[in-house]
């Protein structure tokens, strides 16, 4: 599976934008924030301008291989314009979260407390919507032991996992009203419990398939 042109240009327009701010980042730059939005890690302004450029090149890389070395290659093709949404919404996500990285040091009013959330949620909904249509595979959508050994418990599990992600991602908007690290603990609540949920509905969906 070919990487679009879009996704390609993303890439290379990261490493532009690196480029342009170096002369304008000051020497420590930051690059971690805290469950309560406040920096709490700084690095020197190269590995900060171009850590964000580096993940994004890993990850469209990895991307791009994992169809080509996936057992079930061939189930890519019955769903590669979900798996082509999917990639499009990892690296935006992680695009904009350099942008704003570097806004925020450029000395722009950026808010990451709000941009992460958002972002984060918005990836869950996009997953959420197009998670049914991942067929049977190796390494993307929800991989249990279940899913991996039974493909209709794969079906199964991925719509009502769906349905699932889109809550969780709803909830991670919602959390911008809240204050601090409840922002935090909140997200992580929702996504634990989201993940127990189907974790069991998958084996429970296995048990119904074997008594059959």
């Amino acid at each position: 599976m070919k990487s679009s042109r879009l996704l390609i240009g993303l890439v290379i327009l990261a490493y532009v934008i690196s480029l342009v701010a170096i002369p304008f980042l000051p020497d420590q730059v930051a690059v971690h924030w805290n469950a309560a939005g406040e920096v709490d890690g700084y690095s020197n302004k190269w590995i900060g301008a171009f850590f964000g450029p580096i993940v994004l090149t890993f990850l469209l890389l990895l991307l791009t291989l994992l169809p080509k070395v996936d057992p079930k290659k061939a189930n890519y093709e019955k769903f590669k314009g979900s798996y082509l949404v999917m990639m499009n919404a990892l690296v935006l996500l992680f695009f904009f979260i350099h942008v704003g990285t570097l806004a925020y040091n450029l000395g722009y009013p950026t808010d990451i407390s709000l941009i992460v959330p958002v972002g984060i949620g918005i990836l869950f909904i996009i997953l959420g919507n197009y998670m049914p249509k991942f067929k049977h595979n190796y390494f993307v959508g929800i991989r249990t032991p279940w899913t991996l050994a039974n493909e209709t418990v794969w079906n199964k599990t991925h719509r009502i996992g769906g349905k699932v992600f889109v809550i969780i991602g709803l909830m991670s908007i919602l959390t911008i009203f809240l204050e601090g690290s409840w922002r935090f603990v909140i997200f992580i609540s929702v996504t634990l419990l989201g993940t127990v949920y189907v974790f069991v509905k998958s084996y429970i969906y296995f048990k119904e398939e074997q008594n059959k």
